[in-house]
């Protein structure tokens, strides 16, 4: 498509990198001018600063797995670790690491880590949806070959994608899939709980879609264990455990019920 939206004299702007800031920003304007829920233990000032935290883990996080399996790569150019604009990150890494940064901060904060968790998956998911526009842009996590109607071709010199040939818009189905994880929770979010529905509902939804879509992915088809992506395997475990936190929470309620009556 259009890795490059402009240059002016030597400076280079990127499509990646615009949506990539385009989803931060959109995410952080939701959480505080439309969610639907607010975080009534930290203020809006300390809630500002805990989203900018966020963004540079996930960042981080999803740049050094994206090192990590492209080991061999970045070994003969090490440079090419700081080229952030050409793409280059594996989400659940960044979702990895924020998740455990976030366990930190509700400990040390004594806040309930599932209400945390509750709050951002709504704006999670949506910032999620804007970004996964901008690998369309610059052609990293593009698919497999295909003759759909809606199949697309990247000529494009500067595309990470195959060019000349029909693939799969993989980069556009996680972004719509995103976008209707997002709609659900964000009127699901509504529903005032002490449980952690949300969270969970996110991450079983989104292992589900992540796991289909991996299977029309054309990227990274030398990388793979037992058959599936590592990113396929990932959403195996992040499934089973929103199924036992789900299960453990309905037990819970159960007793709750039990010893009420």
């Amino acid at each position: 498509m259009y890795p490059i939206l402009f240059s002016i004299g030597k400076f280079t702007f990127f499509s990646y990198g615009f949506f990539l800031n385009l989803s931060f920003i959109v995410a952080i304007l939701y959480i505080f001018n439309f969610h639907t829920v607010k975080l009534k233990m930290i203020s809006d000032s300390e809630l500002f600063y805990l989203c900018l935290y966020i963004i540079f883990i996930g960042i981080f996080g999803s740049r050094f797995f994206f090192i990590i399996i492209n080991l061999k790569d970045f070994y003969l150019r090490p440079m090419n670790i700081f080229k952030l604009w050409n793409g280059g990150f594996v989400y659940y890494g960044g979702f990895i690491f924020v998740t455990f940064f976030l366990k930190m901060y509700a400990f040390k904060k004594k806040i309930n880590l599932f209400k945390l968790f509750n709050f951002f998956s709504p704006a999670l998911a949506l910032g999620h949806s804007i970004g996964r526009v901008g690998c369309f842009f610059a052609g990293c996590c593009y698919g497999k070959e295909s003759n759909l109607p809606w199949a697309v071709v990247f000529n494009n010199k500067n595309s990470l994608a195959v060019t000349g040939i029909n693939i799969h818009p993989t980069q556009l189905y996680e972004s719509f899939g995103n976008f209707l994880v997002f709609l659900l929770l964000h009127f699901f979010s509504k529903k005032k709980t002490k449980l952690c529905e949300p969270y969970i509902f996110y991450l079983v939804s989104y292992a589900i879609l992540r796991f289909i879509i991996e299977f029309f992915r054309g990227d990274h088809i030398n990388r793979k264990c037992f058959g599936l992506s590592i990113s396929q395997i990932i959403s195996i475990f992040l499934f089973i455990i929103g199924i036992l936190i789900l299960c453990k929470q309905k037990l819970y309620i159960i007793k709750k019920s039990q010893k009420s009556d």
